[in-house]
This record gives structure tokens, sequence and C-alpha cells, in this order.
């Protein structure tokens, strides 16, 4: 997996797979069409976390929108670090993830993203990689990874993931879930 080449050392990492009924072509595909904005629980979530002004098409707070689609994403802040065609999407960004606004930091390239390591920030890179399940089916996976930089990022980060977690896996379930329909 390109995964491990952007961050092979972590500190907290989340798993989520799906068999899929599809070709890899199709999966890709849906992959690069899901919009989040479609469900419900992620919205909701997002509202729950209060990140949904900030990744929402509604301005709820005058902050720069993100949008709900990976592309969105993409133009937003997330950093498209290295897509295999019909295999794997790996993306990454940086921050204090703790932070009500995320503390995203904008403006890193590619290769900044690799030498982050700015004390008292995280980075965290996220994939969703298509792979050969029982028999015909595909197993579309996603991991993310996070990587606390320094003491005085660990402890705060500990604390958010405490509580952020199991929604963190809800939103990424129901993304699998989403990407799936659209592959069927």
């Amino acid at each position: 997996m390109k995964l491990d080449y952007y961050l092979p050392q972590y500190h907290f990492v989340e798993r989520h797979s799906i068999t899929v009924d599809s070709t890899p072509e199709k999966v890709y595909e849906a992959f690069w069409q899901l919009d989040m904005a479609e469900s419900k629980v992620i919205k909701n979530l997002l509202k729950m976390r209060g990140t949904y002004g900030l990744v929402s098409k509604g301005k709820l707070n005058k902050q720069p929108s993100l949008g709900l689609s990976i592309k969105d994403m993409i133009n937003s802040g997330f950093i498209l670090l290295e897509k295999v065609e019909n295999k794997e999407v790996v993306m990454g960004f940086a921050g204090r993830f703790w932070q009500p606004s995320g503390g995203i930091v904008r403006n890193v390239s590619m290769e900044d993203f690799v030498r982050f390591k700015n004390n008292g920030y995280c980075k965290s890179a996220w994939n969703f990689y298509i792979g050969q399940g029982n028999g015909d089916e595909l197993r579309l996976s996603t991991e993310t990874r996070i990587m606390c930089c320094g003491r005085s990022a660990k402890i705060p980060f500990s604390l958010y993931w405490a509580a952020i977690k199991p929604f963190s896996g809800w939103i990424r379930l129901e993304m699998l879930r989403m990407i799936k329909k659209l592959a069927e």
C-alpha cells in the first residue's frame, strides 16, 4: 500500500472495510463520485463536532467551505498524496485536530507532508484501498493513521481521539457503504 510510504510510523490508527460486488473500475469511480452531503448520518455527526460550517457548502460561520465530496476536500486543504487508478487513493493533512476548526495547516505540499514534523501538530494519512476479497468479491478498505509531533500534540490529541474515534469510525463506515451502493 502507498499509505506505508506517507506515514509508516504513527501513534493512532483506524481501519474499516467492506466487501463490494463490482469491478475495481466501478469502485474507483464511485469513490470519486462520493458526496457525503447525501448522508444524514455524516452531516449530523459533523454538526455535532461543530465543523459542519467548515466542511459544508452552506457557510454557517464565514470560514472557507471544504465541501463534502472527495474532490472538495482535496481542493480545500486535504493533500492528494497519491492515486493508483482502480487501486488506491491516499490523502493527508496536518493540523491541531482537537481545535474546533481542526487547526488545518494550509499549503502543505506532498513533499512537505512526508517531512512535516512541526512540534505541537499532528499529521494524518488516510487511504481507500481496493483489494481482492473472497472469490470474485472486492474488499474496499480505508485506513487512517495519525502521528503526533511531540508531547504537546500527543496529550490533547489522545483526549480528542478518545471522544471522537467512535464517530470518526461511523463516518468512515458510512462512506464505505455509500461507495458500495454507487459501485454496485
